[in-house]
């Protein structure tokens, strides 16, 4: 949720999955903060280092990538993490076992398919 709500902060302005995750943070942090002590709180500042980052790095990313290929991304990119999204509901509800951690690099191989996809379409246009 982190990295998927970062980059749709900084694409689209769509702050509501980092909305989300700050709730469901906050709530891990208060059961936390009573049996491993204050310094649970401190854990906020690397989340908003990297998450901040990905989010400003998005804001600046339309000066380097074309729009059509940008829209491409975002749509492969928020169905990914839709999924692994929906893999941790799996996860908490019992239903399955999946390592959704296992997967993040799927987030990554995004980019490098879409990149791929577009260079073999524009070369048989």
């Amino acid at each position: 949720m982190a990295v998927v709500g970062a980059l749709d902060s900084g694409l689209r302005g769509d702050h509501g999955i980092l909305y989300t995750k700050s709730i469901i943070d906050g709530f891990v942090a208060l059961v936390l903060t009573t049996t491993m002590g204050f310094g649970v709180v401190f854990s906020a500042v690397p989340v908003i280092l990297y998450e901040g980052g990905i989010a400003l790095f998005a804001t600046q990313i339309d000066q380097w990538i074309p729009q059509s290929i940008l829209d491409l991304f975002i749509e492969d990119m928020t169905s990914t993490g839709g999924l692994l999204i929906f893999a941790i509901g799996l996860n908490l509800l019992k239903i399955t076992d999946i390592k959704v951690a296992n997967l993040l690099p799927s987030l990554v191989t995004v980019g490098f398919v879409l990149y791929i996809y577009t260079q073999v379409q524009h070369v048989f246009s």
